[in-house]
C-alpha cells in the first residue's frame, strides 16, 4: 500500500509570517513591496531649490501671520513658511554696504516646479546669508554670500533629506539698458555637485 504524503496547506495568515521570516534570506516576491527612499536625481534637486526661492522671493505673498522677529507665508498648494531674519546697511565714505541674513523655514509647504509636486518642511530649514558692496557709482561692485540648511521632502511616494551647501558669487552686468545682476551659485545641493545662474540675488524679497 502507498500512502501519498502531500505538504500541509498553509493559510494566509500563517503564509504572510512565513514570508517575513524568509525576507532576511531570500525575500518574497509576491505581496513584498519596499519604500521608495531613491534619492533625489540632479533635475528634481534643481526644481526643489527653485521652488523654495520663488516662495521666498515673492513680492506679493499671502501673509498668514506678522510680528517683530517673523513673518509667516501661505505656500502655493497648502501648509505655510515662517521667514525670519534681518537687513543692515552702511556707508563709508563711496563704500556702500547692504548685508541680509534670512531664513526660511517651512512647513508642510507644497508647491509645484517644473511639473514637479513637492512637500517640504524644515530642518530646520534655509539660511540665506549676502554682502553686497558698492564702492562709488558701481566703479567696484560685488556680491558674497552663502545658502546652507537642511529640508526634509516627499515626492510622488518618496521621501528624504536635502543638505544644502552653497555659495554665492555676483557681480553687475551693465552691457544691457537696464543694470542687471550676474550670479553663480555653487556647491552641494541634495548630494549633487551644482552651479546655477542666480538673477538679482540681493537676499530675500519682502
Amino acid at each position: 500500500m502507498i500512502v501519498e504524503r502531500r505538504p500541509p496547506r498553509i493559510g494566509p495568515w500563517r503564509g504572510a509570517i512565513f514570508c517575513l521570516l524568509l525576507i532576511p534570506a531570500i525575500g518574497c516576491r509576491e505581496g513584498a513591496t519596499a519604500p521608495e527612499n531613491t534619492p533625489l536625481t540632479m533635475e528634481e534637486a534643481v526644481a526643489l531649490f527653485e521652488g523654495m526661492r520663488t516662495i521666498q522671493r515673492d513680492t506679493t505673498p499671502t501673509i498668514i501671520h506678522a510680528s517683530e522677529d517673523s513673518t509667516v507665508v501661505a505656500c502655493p498648494a497648502g501648509g505655510q513658511v515662517r521667514v525670519s531674519g534681518s537687513v543692515v546697511e552702511g556707508q563709508a565714505a563711496d563704500t556702500l554696504r547692504l548685508e541680509t541674513d534670512f531664513t526660511a523655514a517651512p512647513t508642510g509647504c507644497r508647491f509645484s516646479q517644473d511639473g514637479l509636486e513637492f512637500t517640504v518642511d524644515g530642518s530646520p530649514g534655509i539660511r540665506e546669508h549676502t554682502v553686497v558692496v558698492i564702492v562709488g557709482f558701481f566703479d567696484s561692485f560685488g556680491i558674497e554670500g552663502s545658502v546652507t540648511g537642511d529640508l526634509d521632502w516627499r515626492l510622488d511616494g518618496r521621501s528624504g533629506s536635502c543638505a544644502l551647501e552653497l555659495t554665492l558669487r555676483g557681480e553687475p552686468d551693465l552691457s544691457g539698458t537696464e543694470p542687471s545682476v550676474d550670479g553663480m551659485f555653487s556647491g552641494m545641493l541634495c548630494g549633487h555637485e551644482v552651479a546655477l545662474e542666480a538673477f538679482n540675488t540681493l537676499g530675500p524679497a519682502g
